[in-house]
């Protein structure tokens, strides 16, 4: 009736699902974006130019990697930006699932805010200017996986309401922490 789905070129095309209450696939190896972007090579944390950085997401994808995990302070941003472009590219943005984080200050390298208080932490106005700010840096309409990076003194309801509010939203699908 059906023909047998086409071996995949790699093992990165052996996809599972992400968890038990999370039916959506993922290649077996996340991709990190942390070394994506050229914002952090002053700090010796090492760093890729665009060119560099679309390659290595073009070897990733084409040896059937569809998972990439970044944060919203990778890079001060241009992980993100970067990952968004190569993505809207190549037209394959839904085809990827794309993870990022909030939490910590996603303008902290940007020298036009002069008052970045509100820009990290785990409260509301923090969700949801690193939400915005990804989602544009991104291209894209929705974030696949969002990532709450690191507990602070938020209450905790204030967390999980405004969470649940971008997945009602339809900007963020899953939740994780």
């Amino acid at each position: 009736m059906f023909a047998p789905a086409p071996e995949p070129p790699t093992r990165l095309g052996y996809y599972r699902k992400l968890a038990s209450r999370a039916g959506i696939h993922v290649s077996p190896l996340c991709l990190g974006g942390m070394s994506i972007g050229d914002k952090w090579d002053k700090f010796g944390m090492g760093s890729m130019d665009k060119e560099a950085s679309f390659r290595l997401l073009d070897a990733y994808f084409d040896a059937g990697g569809n998972f990439i995990d970044t944060a919203n302070l990778y890079q001060d941003g241009t992980s993100e930006e970067f990952i968004g472009e190569w993505a809207e590219a190549r037209g394959i943005r839904d085809q990827l699932v794309l993870a990022t984080k909030y939490g910590n200050n996603n303008q902290r390298g940007n020298d036009s805010i002069a008052q970045k208080v509100n820009f990290g932490g785990d409260n509301l106005k923090s969700l949801m200017l690193s939400v915005e700010t990804s989602l544009k840096r991104f291209r894209t309409t929705y974030v696949d996986i969002l990532y709450v990076h690191l507990w602070d003194n938020t209450d905790v309801e204030e967390i999980m309401d405004g969470l649940h509010n971008f997945v009602i939203a339809g900007k963020v699908l899953y939740l994780r922490y």
